[in-house]
Order: C-alpha cells, then structure tokens, then sequence
C-alpha cells in the first residue's frame, strides 16, 4: 500500500488558525493520529499557534482600545459643541438681566459650563488664571449692595 502525501504547508497553516485539539484535528483532516501528533511536535506548531494567538489577542485589544478612543473623542466633541450653545445662551441671557441674584445664578452656570467644557479639553477644572472664588463672591456682593461703580467699598 502507498504512503499517502499531506500538504503539510496548508495543514499546518489550518491548524494554526484553528482552535481543535491536535487529536481532534488530525480525525477531521483523516490525518493518523500519532503520525499528526509526531509532527505537531517535531516542528513545534503548538508554539506558533500560541504566539499567532497571542498577537491575534494583542491587536484585539488595541483595536478595542482604538474603538473606545473614537469614541470619546466623538462624545467629547459633542459635549463641547453643547456647552458651546449652551454657554451662549447665558451669555445672552446675563444682557438682559436686570438683578443682581439673576445675574449670580447666570454667572454660576458660566463658571460650570467652563467647568465641563475644561474637563471635555482634558485640562483642570480650575481656571488658575483667575482669581479666587472669594474674589468672585465679594464682586457679586458688591452688585447685589448697589457698590459696583460707584467708587464706593464696605471695605
């Protein structure tokens, strides 16, 4: 009886990409079993499946990640366009505000809306660049004492 020739190259090729068991692979390629198994382990194919695996796992990943980002970014985006609009209209609004508790409430939603839109960009929360809150409350409270240009101050 004839020895029966294998495409080693392209069953080697299958069994890297598959997931079967070497014994469970051999049945479905009417492969002998032990002579299968011989040269699984000769050539070291369980080795090479791993590491295809292990990139193939790796760039699953780093695509998942990539998704992930895109995603973000489009949110992000979106969130700033938002506060954007929303910021506008506030400022619209503090124009035709004719109290002082209006134009406090008005100016809180600014200081959140620059909140948000800092977080969205990455940066601080804070705005350093200005001053203290304490500052911002004692210039409200001087617009809510009827103090603001007048050249006067409780102080």
């Amino acid at each position: 009886m004839a020895k029966k020739s294998y495409d080693w190259v392209a069953i080697k090729l299958e069994f890297v990409k598959s997931s079967l068991s070497t014994r469970d692979f051999a049945e479905a390629f009417d492969i002998p079993y032990s002579t299968f198994s011989k040269k699984v382990m000769r050539e070291q194919w369980e080795n090479e499946r791993k590491q295809i695996g292990s990139k193939l796992e790796a760039k699953s990943v780093e695509k998942s990640i990539d998704n992930r980002a895109d995603e973000l970014a489009e949110f992000e985006a979106t969130t700033l366009r938002a506060i954007r609009m929303a910021q506008a209209d506030v400022i619209d609004k503090i124009a035709s505000c004719k109290k002082a508790g209006e134009i406090k409430a008005l100016s809180n939603a600014l200081v959140e809306l620059q909140k948000g839109y800092r977080l969205a960009l990455g940066a601080s929360t804070e705005n350093q660049a200005t001053g203290t809150a304490t500052d911002f409350s004692q210039w409200l409270e001087s617009i809510d004492n009827g103090e603001l240009g007048t050249g006067r101050s409780s102080a």
